[in-house]
């Protein structure tokens, strides 16, 4: 098991999926921002909570309960970035001893998934905050806000996902169409010449 860092990125390509690929760099890191500022606000909600409580006997009202709300929002917006860059834990113990061409199958499949559950959590988020939308619920607390806001980062963040994983099926199968041109001539570079070649 290793982080998925050592690699460095790959160069943006040029055509369709370039432009395609400046798109969903730009989706994944403003929704990697606005992540990173759920953190922090949620790091001075904590920091803040504790000193009132331990020094003034006091408490931010509602504070613990934007922090567990605002987990979701955190992962379904960054996982999609972390996933673009290649930052995620992934176990590699068995794909680092295939051949580079039974590599590219394996990225190949794992892209896959990625698509596959990013659907699923559009679909059923999809249906979740329609269902949670039409009865009108709240969450338990001081704030009772609307259930289907906090549930909307989940088909959003399947979105941006399924995005990723289609930049990835088709730069896999990009590659995997040029690599068997690639090692073409490496091949003939490695072949003895024949005797009539000499002639």
């Amino acid at each position: 098991m290793s982080m998925k860092n050592e690699a460095p990125q790959e160069p943006r390509p040029g055509g369709a999926l370039g432009r395609y690929v400046a798109v969903v760099e730009r989706l994944c890191r403003l929704a990697y921002t606005i992540a990173a500022i759920l953190v922090l606000m949620d790091l001075c909600l904590i920091g803040g909570s504790v000193v009132l409580r331990y020094f003034f006997s006091s408490a931010l009202v509602g504070a613990d309960e934007i922090v567990a709300f605002s987990l979701t929002a955190v992962v379904m917006l960054a996982a999609p970035e972390v996933l673009r860059r290649n930052h995620h834990i992934g176990v590699d113990v068995v794909v680092a001893l295939l051949p580079s061409r039974v590599k590219k199958w394996a990225e190949l499949w794992a892209a896959i998934s990625v698509l596959a559950v990013a659907l699923l959590l559009v679909v059923n988020g999809y249906k979740t905050v329609v269902f949670s939308r039409m009865i009108g619920s709240l969450t338990e607390g001081q704030l009772e806000w609307p259930v289907w806001i906090l549930q909307s980062f989940l088909p959003l963040g399947g979105f941006l996902l399924g995005l990723v994983a289609v930049e990835q099926i088709w730069r896999t199968l990009l590659s995997m169409r040029a690599s068997p041109a690639a090692e073409l001539p490496q091949q003939n570079k490695n072949e003895e010449p024949s005797p009539a070649d000499s002639l």
